[in-house]
C-alpha cells in the first residue's frame, strides 16, 4: 500500500512538472505547493527538485526564473541536501551578478551564510553575513538588514565573543523593531538576553527575557506554529534559571526549571529540552542544599541524553553526577563520573565542560592532584589562544567586509567627482578657482590656530595632572620607606643585639647569624631608598604584577614557574590592603621554595570558587615535615597576613613529595 502510495504522487508530480514545461512558470509555483504539502519521502522530493532545477536551467535569467531558483534551494535545504542547496544558491548568484540585481545578488550571500552556519564553518557563516548585510543596507531593505545583523550575533554569541554579539543583537533590533516580524524581534530580546548572563549582567538579561517572553505571547496570538513557542518558551524558562543559577538564587531558579518541566507533553514531544531541564533542576537543588531526589533527576536526564546520543548532554550529566557524588562522600562514585564525564568532553573539545570537570578533580582528587593539575594549567593557556584567534578572526573579516564596502564607495565617489571637477574647470576656471584657492586657504590658517589653540590648554592640563599624581606618589613612597626604616630596620637591628648576647658556645653559629642579620639590614635599607623612587602597584593591575614576579624567579635547581589566574575573580572588589596581603604571601612562598624545594617546577593558582578566593602555591620538590618543622619567619608572616585577610591556611607537605600552600579568603 505504501509503494503504491509513493507511485500515485510521483506519477502526479512528474505530470504536473511535465504541463508547465508547455504552460506558464505559474505551474512551477504550483509544483512547489504541491510538493511543500505532500507526504512523499525525502529521497521522492530530491528526485522532483532534481528536475524543477533542470527545467529552469533552460529558462529565460530573469527575476521570476531567480526566485523559484532560491525556493528549489529553500527545498533542498529542508530536505537535509546541503550541498545541492549550495549549486542552487551559486547558480542563482552568478544569474543575479550577471544581471547586476542586487537584491537577488544579496539573498544568495545570505542563503550562503546559512549554508556555512550549517556546516558550522563560522567564520565564512559571518562573512558572507556581513556582504549581504551590507548590500541590504545599501537598497534600504530594513527587515533583511536586520535579519542579517542577527544572524551575525548569533554567530558571534556561539564562537563566546559576547560583548560583541550583544552589541549586533541590539542593532539588528534597531532595524527589526520597525518592521512587523515578531518572531525575529523575539530572537534579538533572546541573543540580548543570554549574551548580557554570560556577561554577568544578571539585572539587564532578566529585563530582556522578560521582553522576550511577551513576544512570544504576541507570537501565539499571531497563530504562529505553536510546537515553535512551545519551545521557545521552554528554552527561555531554562535560560532564566540559569540566570538565577548563576546569581546563586537557586530557589528562584528551581522555579523556573519546574515552570519549564510543566509544559504540557514536554517528556514526549520535547525530550532534549526535558532532559536539560531535569539536570539544571537537579544542579540548582544540590546548590541549594536541598539533596532530596537530585540522583534521580541526575540519572533521568542523563537516561535520556544517552539514549538520544546527545554526547555533550551526557558529559554534563556525569559532571553534575560526579559532584554530587563528592558531596556525598562517595568517592569513589564521584571520580568515575567525573572522569567519564572529563573524557567525553575532551573528546568533543567542549572547553567550559573540560575546565568544570579538571577542576573539581583538581579539588578533590589528591592522589593525583598533580596531573589535574597540569591538565588545568594546558587547558587553560589554550583556550585563551583560541579565544584570542576567534576574537581577531571574526573582527578581521569585519574589517575586510568594510573595506571592500569603503573601495566601491571610494571608487563610486571618484567617478563622480571626476565628471564634476570636469565641469568646473569648464565653466569655472579662472576667477572661481582662485576665489575657492583664497578660501581654502584662509580656513586651513584659521583651522591651525584653533588647533595650536587646543593643543595648548590640552598641554597645559596634562602638567597639571602629572604634577598632581606626582607629588600623590612622592608622598606614598616616602611613608613606605619611613616604615620600612623605622619600623623593621630598628626590629631587626634589636634582633641582631639579642643574638650577640648569646652564650660563646657556638661562636660559628652565632656569627653566622649575625652576619645573615646585617645582610638583611643592608638590603632592607637599599629597598626603603629604592621604595622613594618605584611603588609597587605603580600603574600596573596585581595580576600583571604577579606575572612579573613569576617571570623573575630562578635559581640553581631550574625551577620553572608558572602563574593561573582565574579570569572570574573581580580584583575591583578586593581592597589595595589585602591585594598587598595577596603579593607578600606569594613573594614568600616563592623565596622558601627557591631556597628550600629544589623543585622541577612550581605553580601559583589564584581561583575563584563561589564567593571565596583560593590562593595555592604547589611545587614538586623536596617537602617537610610541617610539624616538626621550624616555624621561621617567613611562615610566620604568611599566618599572619592570612589572619589579615580574614582567611584560613593550610599547608600540605611531606618528604620527597612536593608542597602544596593554600590560603582561602
Amino acid at each position: 500500500m505504501k509503494a503504491q502510495f509513493k507511485i500515485i504522487v510521483l506519477v502526479n508530480f512528474f505530470f504536473l512538472f511535465f504541463a508547465c514545461q508547455k504552460d506558464d512558470k505559474k505551474e512551477v509555483s504550483f509544483v512547489l505547493k504541491k510538493l511543500e504539502s505532500s507526504k512523499a519521502e525525502n529521497f521522492d522530493k530530491e528526485i522532483i527538485l532534481d528536475s524543477l532545477y533542470q527545467y529552469l536551467s533552460n529558462r529565460k535569467n530573469d527575476s521570476i526564473n531567480r526566485n523559484y531558483y532560491f525556493k528549489v534551494a529553500s527545498k533542498y535545504y529542508s530536505i537535509d541536501k546541503y550541498d545541492k542547496f549550495f549549486k542552487a544558491v551559486d547558480k542563482v548568484n552568478k544569474l543575479a551578478i550577471k544581471e547586476k540585481d542586487t537584491v537577488h545578488i544579496a539573498k544568495s550571500l545570505y542563503f550562503f551564510g546559512d549554508y556555512y552556519e550549517e556546516k558550522s564553518q563560522l567564520d565564512s557563516a559571518f562573512s558572507y553575513y556581513s556582504q549581504s548585510e551590507k548590500l541590504f543596507k545599501l537598497i534600504n531593505d530594513t527587515l533583511n538588514t536586520g535579519k542579517t545583523t542577527l544572524y551575525k550575533s548569533g554567530i558571534l554569541l556561539d564562537a563566546g565573543i559576547f560583548t560583541e554579539s550583544e552589541i549586533k543583537a541590539i542593532t539588528a533590533l534597531r532595524f527589526l523593531s520597525k518592521t512587523n516580524d515578531t518572531r525575529l524581534v523575539y530572537e534579538c530580546y533572546n541573543c540580548i538576553a543570554i549574551s548580557l548572563k554570560e556577561l554577568n549582567d544578571f539585572k539587564k538579561s532578566l529585563e530582556y527575557f522578560a521582553l522576550a517572553l511577551k513576544q512570544l505571547d504576541q507570537l501565539e496570538k499571531e497563530n504562529y506554529p505553536k510546537e515553535k513557542t512551545i519551545k521557545s518558551r521552554i528554552a527561555c524558562y531554562n535560560n532564566i534559571g540559569r540566570v538565577y543559577q548563576k546569581m546563586k538564587n537557586y530557589q528562584k531558579a528551581i522555579n523556573y526549571y519546574n515552570k519549564g518541566l510543566q509544559t504540557k507533553n514536554i517528556k514526549q514531544d520535547y525530550p532534549k529540552s526535558y532532559a536539560l531541564l531535569l539536570d539544571n533542576l537537579g544542579y540548582s537543588k544540590m546548590k541549594s542544599g536541598n539533596y532530596e531526589g537530585i540522583e534521580n533527576l541526575f540519572l533521568e536526564s542523563l537516561r535520556i541524553r544517552d539514549s538520544l546520543g546527545m554526547d555533550l548532554g551526557v558529559a554534563t550529566s556525569k559532571i553534575d553526577l560526579g559532584e554530587y557524588y563528592l558531596l556525598k562522600k562517595d568517592t569513589a562514585k564521584g571520580f568515575t563520573y567525573l572522569k567519564e564525564g572529563y573524557s567525553l568532553a575532551k573528546k568533543f573539545k567542549s572547553s567550559p565542560y573540560v575546565i568544570q570537570s579538571l577542576k573539581l578533580l583538581m579539588e578533590n582528587d589528591s592522589k593525583n592532584k598533580t596531573y589535574y593539575t597540569n591538565q588545568y594549567l594546558k587547558i587553560g593557556d589554550s583556550i585563551q589562544q583560541v579565544e584570542r584567534a576567534t576574537r581577531n578572526k571574526f573582527a578581521r573579516i569585519a574589517y575586510e567586509t568594510d573595506q571592500v564596502e569603503e573601495k566601491n564607495v571610494m571608487l563610486s565617489k571618484t567617478i563622480t567627482n571626476i565628471i564634476i571637477g570636469s565641469g568646473i574647470i569648464v565653466f569655472l576656471l579662472g576667477g572661481f578657482l582662485s576665489i575657492y584657492r583664497l578660501k581654502s586657504r584662509n580656513k586651513e590658517l584659521l583651522f591651525i590656530k584653533e588647533q595650536q589653540e587646543a593643543n595648548e590648554k590640552i598641554y597645559q592640563l596634562m602638567l597639571n595632572q602629572q604634577a598632581e599624581t606626582e607629588q600623590a606618589r612622592n608622598e606614598e613612597r616616602n611613608r613606605i620607606a619611613m616604615e620600612l626604616h623605622d619600623g623593621i630596620v630598628n626590629s631587626i637591628f634589636t634582633t641582631r643585639f639579642n643574638l650577640m648576647q648569646l652564650e660563646p658556645g657556638a661562636l660559628d653559629k652565632k656569627q653566622q647569624l649575625v652576619e645573615e642579620l646585617q645582610k638583611a639590614e643592608n638590603e632592607i635599607r637599599r629597598v626603603s631608598h629604592d621604595l622613594k623612587q618605584n611603588l609597587l602597584f605603580e600603574d600596573e593591575t596585581l595580576p600583571e604584577i604577579l606575572a612579573n614576579l613569576i617571570k623573575a624567579q630562578q635559581n640553581e635547581f631550574n625551577t620553572k614557574f608558572d602563574l593561573s589566574v582565574d579570569k572570574y575573580i573581580d580584583w575591583s572588589a578586593i581592597s589595595s590592603d589585602a591585594k598587598i596581603h595577596v603579593y607578600r604571601i606569594i613573594q614568600e612562598a616563592l623565596q622558601n621554595s627557591n631556597k628550600y624545594s629544589k623543585a622541577a617546577r612550581c605553580c601559583v593558582f589564584l581561583l575563584k570558587t563561589d564567593d571565596k578566593t583560593t590562593i595555592r602555591i604547589w611545587d614538586n620538590g623536596m617537602g617537610f615535615n610541617p610539624e616538626k618543622a621550624k616555624q621561621g619567619i617567613g611562615l610566620k608572616n604568611i599566618k599572619e597576613r592570612v589572619k589579615s585577610l580574614n582567611g584560613e591556611l593550610k599547608i600540605t607537605s611531606s618528604p620527597e613529595k612536593g608542597t602544596t600552600i593554600e590560603i582561602v579568603f
